[in-house]
């Protein structure tokens, strides 16, 4: 699977194109790591997006776990850094819900699904 599909990029985001393309973006890009995740990293890297400095922040606090030992609590952790990253659908009525999944493969590995809802009730999956 690639993740540049340059016509996503001016699809609009009511098509599946669209939402498939904000979805990565969302979740893939960077979010600013808050005081709380600098402390548990035990680092002061604040993270981010270089798009920050135009947009409203879209991108998920997913990085700062990269080195988390793989407990229930960074599983959970995981799947409420996407949700709050993919928040910003709901809120503007791109969707109607969004279903984050994350699942534990292995001892240092995890998949994370995404199921949108969309306005007319039809499901999106994304899988990043």
């Amino acid at each position: 699977m690639t993740y540049f599909n340059l016509n996503a990029i001016t699809a609009p985001i009511n098509t599946k194109a669209g939402l498939t393309h904000a979805v990565l973006q969302s979740v893939l890009n960077h979010a600013e790591a808050t005081k709380n995740n600098r402390a548990r990293m035990e680092n002061t890297e604040r993270g981010g997006c270089w798009n920050d400095e135009y947009i409203r922040s879209i991108g998920s606090r997913d990085w700062t776990l990269k080195r988390e030992k793989m407990t229930k609590q960074t599983i959970g952790r995981v799947k409420r850094f996407y949700e709050e990253a993919l928040a910003w659908l709901v809120d503007e009525k791109h969707v109607q819900s969004v279903t984050v999944e994350v699942k534990r493969l292995g001892s240092s590995k995890l998949s994370r699904n995404i199921i949108l809802t969309l306005n007319d009730g039809a499901k999106l999956e994304v899988t990043p």
